[in-house]
C-alpha cells in the first residue's frame, strides 16, 4: 500500500519570537548550503534526479543577495520557489505572521512567502527536522520509486532498493522504545522463542516484519496500550513506493488453532497502515473477529481471555482457578459441552451459570448418584458455586448421617427436632432455618425452635413470635440443642433424649429405634 499524501490544513498566527528566530537562522544556513533539505546518496539512480534538483536550487541561491529576484522566484510552486521564499527572510529578518499547518503529529508553524506549496516551504524551513524535511521530496520519491531514510543524525536515499542504514534501524528501534537483539525488537513480554513458535505466548501481540532491515518487531497487547501506531511511528521517517512491500504486519493470538489459517488471517491492515487504528485497537479488532469466527464455526474449543486451550479441560481450569467444588462441576460440564467456549474476564461461577440450566442437574447427579436428591439441590435458589459446595458437604455428611440412629416412628416433638438436625447436617443452616418454621405450635415446640434460632444467631428478628416464657425456656435449652447439632453419631440418641427431657416432654424414643 502506497503512503497517501495527507491534505494539510493551515491557518495563520502571530509568530513567537523563538520560532521567528529559528526560521530566520535556518534561512541563513540555507544561503551557505541550499541543499540541506535533500538527502545524501551514492547510487546512480538517486544521483540522476537529485543532481538536477541541486542545479536548480543553485540557480536560485545565486540571487540570495537580490531580494527582488528572490521575491520573483518565490512565485514558483516547487522547491525552487520554497527556497527563494525562505531566503527572503534573510533580508527582512522578520516573520511576524506565520502559517500553521496541522499534522497528525501536531501543528507546524512556517513562514508564508511566495506561492510555493506549503509542504515544500515547511520542508525547506525545517531541513533539520527528520520528518518534516521529507515533505519536500515526497512527490519525487513516489514518482521515481525512491527509498529515503531520515533520522536525527542522517538523511539518505538508497535509490530503487530498500536498504536502511544500520544507524537508521537503531534510531527507529530506540524511537519505538523496544529492546533489540539478533534481529528481534520486542517489548519485555515477548521473546524470540515465542515469535519463532518455539513456545506459545500467553499474550496476543502485534508482529511487524521489517524485511529490508531484517528485523522482526513484536509488541504485546499490554505494552501496545502505551503506544499509538507503531507502523506510523516507523514509516513517518521513511519514503518508499509501497509500505506493504517492505513491512508485513500481523496480529498473533492464541484464539485460533494452528491449522485454521483462514481465521488467523490478519484483518484491517489498510486501516492500520493509514493510521486509523492504534496498535491496541488493531490487536483487539483482530482478536474479536477471530473469536466471532470461532463461535460461528461450532467446533469445540476452550478459550479464556484470548488464550486457546484447544480441548484441554485441565489446562483451561488451571487458568480459570476454580475452587475444589467448582472444579468438579466444571470438569463434568465442560466435558459435555460440544461447542466453542470463548470467555473473557469471567469467574468460575459465571462459567457454571452459563451452562447450569442444561447441565447443572446432570453435574450434581454425577457426584451424588441420587436423582431425587440431585433434583432437590438443583432447585435451590443459590449460585451454582454455592450449590456445588452444598452437594459436597452433603456427600461428606451422608457418611455421618448413615451412622446416625434410624427411627421407624418418632413422636411429634422428637420428629421435629430430628428433622431440623438432620436437615442441618445434610443441607446446612439455611435449609435448617426453613425446617424450624415447621415447629409444633405449643410451648415446648416453640421453646425448642427458639433454642435452635439462638444457636444459629437468628433469634433477634424472630423474638416477637415467642412469649417471654418460651424465650426464657429456649435460652435454657440452647446448650442442649448445640450439643445435639454437633454430636457424633454414637451420642446422637443420647443427646436427643436429653433435649426432650429438659424441654419437659414425656415422649419416649427408645422404642422408635430400628
Amino acid at each position: 500500500m502506497a503512503k497517501k499524501i495527507r491534505r494539510i490544513r493551515t491557518f495563520a498566527r502571530t509568530a513567537a519570537k523563538s520560532m521567528e528566530k529559528k526560521l530566520i537562522d535556518n534561512a541563513k544556513k540555507l544561503r551557505e548550503d541550499p541543499h540541506l533539505f535533500l538527502p545524501d546518496y551514492e547510487d546512480n539512480y538517486s544521483k540522476k534526479y537529485f543532481d538536477k534538483i541541486k542545479r536548480n536550487l543553485d540557480k536560485v541561491n545565486r540571487f540570495n543577495d537580490d531580494i527582488k529576484k528572490l521575491e520573483k522566484l518565490s512565485n514558483k510552486r516547487g522547491l525552487e520557489g520554497a527556497l527563494a521564499g525562505t531566503l527572503v527572510l534573510t533580508h527582512s529578518e522578520k516573520a511576524p505572521y506565520l502559517g500553521v499547518a496541522k499534522f497528525p503529529t501536531g501543528d507546524v508553524s512556517y513562514a508564508q512567502r511566495g506561492r510555493a506549496e506549503k509542504e515544500k516551504l515547511i520542508a525547506v524551513q525545517y531541513f533539520d527536522h527528520p520528518v518534516l524535511r521529507l515533505l519536500g521530496i515526497k512527490d519525487i520519491a513516489q514518482k521515481r520509486k525512491l527509498h529515503i531514510y531520515s533520522w536525527d543524525e542522517g538523511y539518505t536515499s538508497t535509490g530503487l532498493k530498500p536498504n536502511p542504514p544500520k544507524e537508521f534501524i537503531d534510531f527507529i528501534i530506540n524511537k519505538i522504545g523496544l529492546t533489540s537483539k539478533n534481529g528481534f525488537a520486542t517489548c519485555k513480554d515477548i521473546t524470540k522463542e515465542e515469535i519463532n513458535n518455539e513456545k506459545s505466548s500467553s499474550k496476543n501481540y502485534l508482529q511487524i516484519n521489517w524485511k529490508s532491515a531484517k528485523v522482526t518487531i513484536a509488541i504485546c497487547e499490554d505494552c501496545a496500550k502505551l503506544n499509538k501506531n507503531t507502523i506510523f511511528n516507523i514509516t513517518k521517517y521513511i519514503l518508499e513506493p509501497d509500505i506493504s512491500d517492505d513491512f508485513s504486519i500481523r496480529v498473533v493470538g492464541q484464539v485460533i488453532k494452528q491449522h485454521e489459517s483462514d481465521a488467523q488471517d490478519t484483518k484491517n491492515i489498510d486501516e492500520y497502515l493509514a493510521g486509523k487504528l492504534t496498535d491496541i485497537e488493531f490487536i483487539k479488532k483482530n482478536m474479536k473477529f477471530r473469536e466471532e469466527s470461532i463461535k460461528e464455526s461450532g467446533e469445540k474449543i476452550l478459550i479464556l481471555d484470548g488464550v486457546s486451550y484447544n480441548t484441554n479441560i485441565d489446562k483451561f481450569l488451571k487458568a480459570l482457578k476454580p475452587n475444589e467444588f467448582e472444579r468438579k462441576g466444571l470438569e463434568f460440564i465442560l466435558d459435555q459441552v460440544n461447542e466453542p467456549i470463548v470467555l473473557n474476564n469471567v469467574t468460575p461461577n459465571k462459567v457454571l451459570e452459563r451452562f447450569w440450566k442444561d447441565f447443572g442437574l446432570e453435574s450434581i447427579n454425577s457426584i451424588l448418584k441420587d436423582e431425587e436428591m440431585s433434583k432437590k439441590f438443583f432447585s435451590l435458589e443459590d449460585t451454582p458455586s454455592d450449590i456445588l459446595e452444598l452437594v459436597f458437604n452433603y456427600q461428606e455428611r451422608q457418611q455421618i448421617l448413615s451412622q446416625l440412629p434410624k427411627y421407624k416412628s418418632l413422636p411429634p416433638l422428637a420428629q421435629f427436632i430430628d428433622n431440623v438436625v438432620r436437615t442441618y447436617k445434610t443441607f446446612g443452616e439455611k435449609e435448617a432455618l426453613a425446617e424450624i418454621k415447621k415447629r409444633p405450635e405449643n410451648p415446648k415446640g416453640k421453646s425448642i425452635a427458639y433454642a435452635f434460632l439462638l444457636v444459629f444467631e437468628k433469634a433477634k428478628d424472630k423474638k416477637w413470635q415467642f412469649s417471654q416464657v418460651e424465650i426464657e425456656y429456649g435460652d435454657f435449652l440452647r446448650e442442649h440443642v448445640k450439643k445435639l447439632l454437633n454430636s457424633e453419631p454414637k451420642n446422637y440418641h443420647k443427646f436427643l433424649k436429653e433435649l426432650l427431657v429438659n424441654s419437659g416432654s414425656s415422649e419416649d424414643i427408645d422404642d422408635a429405634i430400628c
